[in-house]
């Protein structure tokens, strides 16, 4: 078998003789075929098939190759699929227009087979690395739930649906007590299966349209739509109480186990307006009063603003208490990883700790990032030209997920305010904030270059 799986490939060709042929030699490197006469057929087989790779002849009568190309590239559930044109012409402007709209690769007739070959696992281990650096964008990848990114987006919508329907919709900010003593006592071995058996319980004990996430550390979030916050508090305190009696063995078949507590901050969009920043400084207000008042508790953030304890966002409104809890929390995570490199734009610590501080990892994940994407400034230049609001949606939300993967929060922040506007259609503003974006992601890429990719050669 000439590929390490079996993909399944789409043949789209208007001539039987090359559809067998195609088909044959597919079929001998281990793949399996799918084929189609004309581009009409190709999208209806799309509708209800998943495709690895598709082979796209440029000429053929009715739909063109070059037509249903750009209905591919068009369509948010097709546009990821590699492709690759045949034809029988090498004239430059057919090369060039397939590669304008989002072809992977040109391939002349009659096609070496060892050519087509190489070409296309080069496309499907391009499309491969991609797939890890969107899961990347949305999955923790300890625990196997939800990262900040994936949190960030999905509670906006959560937040934007409650605005629209009127219903209530509680945040709640989860911190593991003590967390720091574990992993001196114990080893970051017991801490991550702390962490994984933590995010396992969450996920058993809210429900499943609630949203939950590891923000970063041990430091845990739930959004709770259609919640009041009695409800919510409630909830969170089942949680704890399950928490408090959860024990973790210290070594498989060791009778040593190890308990832990945790303190949650709860705060509710009936208090504050609706505004998903707004609602994660409250819960953290609520977080920080629970841990400088003796840990294992559920506070209710909306009572502290009531009864004018602290002021959202006024670190001088704090209890002495509280503010000796925040400066241990920003010291520790300050000093949390001894950064041995630099990219300029980017929080390496913020990256690494997303891969469990793996640096040869993180570096690798760079490297992939400066390849998938250091050519989104001029796609998304072109796609907001021609009016592309598909593709224009599809660049910035996925740079913006895979930006907050990697650390690169200023490209993060950009990209979520030009897919915000995209959204919106907020026509006049999406030239000022895609300048934002391709300001950001020159100085990103060009240090990834230098540091991780010129520097290695």
């Amino acid at each position: 078998m000439i590929f390490d799986k079996h993909y399944r490939i789409l043949v789209v060709d208007d001539a039987k003789d090359s559809q067998m042929l195609l088909s044959f030699d597919l079929q001998a490197a281990g793949c399996d075929v799918i084929s189609a006469g004309s581009g009409e057929i190709a999208l209806s087989i799309l509708d209800s098939t998943d495709i690895d790779l598709i082979i796209l002849d440029m000429h053929m009568p009715g739909l063109s190759g070059l037509a249903t190309l750009a209905r591919l590239k068009n369509n948010v559930h097709w546009q990821m699929i590699p492709v690759i044109m045949l034809s029988s012409s090498d004239a430059e402007e057919g090369v060039v227009s397939s590669l304008e709209l989002g072809a992977d690769d040109y391939v002349i007739k009659p096609y070496i087979r060892k050519v087509l070959f190489a070409r296309m696992r080069t496309a499907l281990r391009l499309r491969e690395k991609t797939k890890i650096l969107e899961d990347l964008a949305k999955i923790d990848f300890l625990t196997g739930i939800n990262n900040r990114a994936c949190f960030d987006e999905q509670t906006s919508s959560a937040v934007s649906q409650a605005q629209r329907t009127e219903q209530p919709l509680v945040i709640a900010m989860l911190d593991i007590d003590f967390f720091k003593v574990v992993n001196d006592d114990y080893g970051h071995d017991i801490g991550d299966k702390i962490l994984i058996a933590f995010a396992k319980r969450l996920t058993e004990c809210f429900r499943n349209y609630d949203i939950v996430a590891r923000i970063g550390g041990e430091e845990f979030a739930v959004c709770l739509p259609h919640t009041s916050i009695d409800d919510a508090f409630n909830a969170c305190e089942r949680f704890r109480a399950s928490i408090e009696y959860m024990r973790i063995p210290l070594n498989n078949g060791s009778k040593k186990e190890v308990g832990i507590t945790v303190s949650i901050g709860v705060s509710s969009s009936s208090s504050v307006s609706l505004d998903m920043a707004c609602l994660l400084k409250q819960a953290d207000i609520g977080l920080y009063h629970a841990k400088a008042h003796g840990r294992n508790q559920v506070v209710n953030a909306d009572e502290l603003l009531d009864n004018d304890i602290v002021t959202l966002g006024d670190r001088s409104e704090y209890t002495a208490e509280e503010k000796q809890f925040i400066q241990e929390k920003e010291s520790l995570n300050s000093n949390a990883l001894s950064i041995v490199f630099a990219i300029e734009g980017i929080d390496v610590k913020l990256g690494m700790s997303n891969v469990l501080d793996d640096e040869k990892l993180y570096k690798d994940i760079l490297k992939m990032f400066y390849q998938d994407h250091h050519h989104d400034a001029s796609k998304l230049s072109c796609a907001i030209k021609c009016n592309d609001f598909q593709a224009s949606k599809h660049l910035a939300h996925t740079l913006k997920g895979v930006a907050c993967s990697v650390g690169a929060m200023p490209l993060f922040e950009a990209a979520k305010l030009l897919d915000t506007a995209i959204n919106e259609q907020q026509f006049d503003s999406f030239k000022q904030l895609l300048q934002g974006v391709v300001a950001e992601l020159e100085i990103v890429m060009c240090d990834i270059n230098e540091e991780l990719i010129v520097s290695a050669a």
